[in-house]
């Protein structure tokens, strides 16, 4: 793979933790709303969610469009770090860093969205659904 190619890769990665972030943050004040009961906040901070959410989906799409426009072996390398094969070069670190940093503030995100969707949805929420 080119400097190019696990350059853009970790753009992207950037932007997703960014995107992250944002929802993390917006999460917090969604909990202290809840908190205070203030049912306007509530409202806002969920609708506000909407945006880095959908710009999530916008990266996965172009993350997933970069992948594709890969060779079979670099693909392979690809997955081969996203499941923490030690990388071989200073791009590849970059990548791995970044991209580990998005899975870790992800499955914060996930612990905290299920947190409130069930204090919102009670018997009907989405995480009620699943299990």
């Amino acid at each position: 793979m080119t400097k190019s190619d696990w350059m853009d890769l970790t753009v992207l990665e950037r932007k997703k933790y960014n995107c992250l972030s944002e929802v993390l943050g917006l999460s917090q004040q969604l909990g202290e709303a809840m908190d205070r009961n203030d049912d306007v906040s509530v409202r806002m901070l969920v609708a506000m969610r909407q945006d880095p959410l959908l710009q999530l989906q916008e990266l996965k799409r172009a993350v997933d469009t970069k992948r594709e426009s890969l060779s079979q072996e670099d693909r392979d390398r690809l997955s081969a770090l996203n499941q923490g094969a030690p990388p071989q070069e200073g791009e590849e670190t970059a990548y791995q860093g970044q991209a580990g940093s998005v899975r870790r503030l992800l499955e914060r995100v996930l612990e905290l969205d299920e947190r409130l969707n069930r204090r919102l949805a009670g018997g009907n929420s989405f995480y009620a659904q699943k299990k």
